[in-house]
Order: structure tokens, then sequence, then C-alpha cells
């Protein structure tokens, strides 16, 4: 299990996340990426989302977002494959194709310029080790607990709680072998 030492680092300027968006844009679709592609600190179960709004019937793309997050658990070239699929979701949305998971009009896109399918990586989540303030006993692991209305069962002392991460990166391995994003040069990488 990696800690939040251990993690990787990240590129996080956002110029340079928009530029490669525009190139894999321009480069799959021959068109610009009009909306801005920006990281998201929030998103933590998600690898990406692509943003609209709808008012009646006008749909209105707003922008797409990364997971900050995840980026830290990923390699360059899944996380390039990540970028395509959100890159996917926008341009079938503006021409007012199938746009959802799933679809097969969206996963044969998806195929096409060699991006992700849904949930075929998992990242570790955010979490708590939980020790007794009085034995420091480990007491467990949690997602959420709030340590003002427990207390340890060991020594029904005060409960301390400190950050961690639960589970493991898994890849299924499905996407990268006829991946078509080796035009990139490590200049673009998200590291």
């Amino acid at each position: 299990m990696k800690h939040q030492t251990d993690l990787r680092h990240i590129d996080d300027d956002p110029a340079k996340l928009q530029s490669l968006a525009d190139k894999l844009s321009q480069h799959f679709w021959e068109k610009p990426c009009s909306v801005p592609v920006t990281w998201n600190g929030r998103l933590q179960k998600s690898m990406g989302r692509f943003l609209f709004t709808a008012h009646g019937k006008k749909k209105t793309p707003i922008r797409i977002e990364l997971s900050k997050h995840a980026a830290h658990f990923i390699t360059r070239e899944i996380f390039i494959a990540v970028l395509l699929h959100e890159l996917c979701h926008y341009h079938l949305f503006i021409q007012n194709k199938p746009y959802e998971d799933h679809h097969p009009v969206f996963e044969k896109e998806l195929r096409r310029v060699g991006a992700i399918s849904t949930n075929s990586v998992q990242i570790p989540q955010k979490g708590f080790d939980l020790y007794c303030s009085q034995c420091q006993g480990k007491l467990g692991t949690r997602k959420r607990f709030n340590t003002q209305k427990y207390l340890s069962g060991c020594c029904k002392a005060k409960v301390i709680k400190e950050d961690t991460l639960i589970g493991s990166f898994q890849y299924s391995g499905q996407i990268l072998r006829h991946s078509k994003i080796n035009f990139l040069n490590d200049s673009q990488s998200n590291d």
C-alpha cells in the first residue's frame, strides 16, 4: 500500500494539460478542444469527467476535469488514455452522437483512438488508520470516522486517526495493447 509520501510527482501546470488536450483533439478529431481541460483535486473515485449544462433541449459543453489524486498512481500512457476517454465524450457530444459510457457508438470511438474504457483502472481511495491514544493499538481502517463520537474498545480512550490509502492500483491490461498514442514525445508527460 502506498502512503502519501510514496506518491508520484505530477506536473500540474494547467497550460500543459490544455496543450496536451488540444494536440490530442487535433490529432484524432482534426478539431480543437474548445472547452477548458482542468485538474480537479476533489475527484477521488473517478479518473476524470466531462461536464455540460442542459437548459431544456439545449446542451452546452462546459469543461473536462481530470483527477489530480488518480494522476499520482497511473503511468503517462494510462493518463493520456484517460484524457482521450474524456475527449471522446466531448467530441461525440458536440457531434450530437451518443456520448454515454457503455453505448456501442462511444465504445467504438474509444477503440478507434486507443482510449481507456470505463472502470478498467482502479485507484486507491483515501482512508484512515485508527489507533488508541492510550496504548497505541491499531483499531482498524475506515473511509470515514468521527473521532469525537467514539472511544477505543481496548482502553476506553480517545481514537487517533492517520491518513492512509485503502486498496491498491489495479489495471485490467486492456487498453495499451493497440495504443495509438505513441506519437507524443516525453515533454508532454504528466510527470
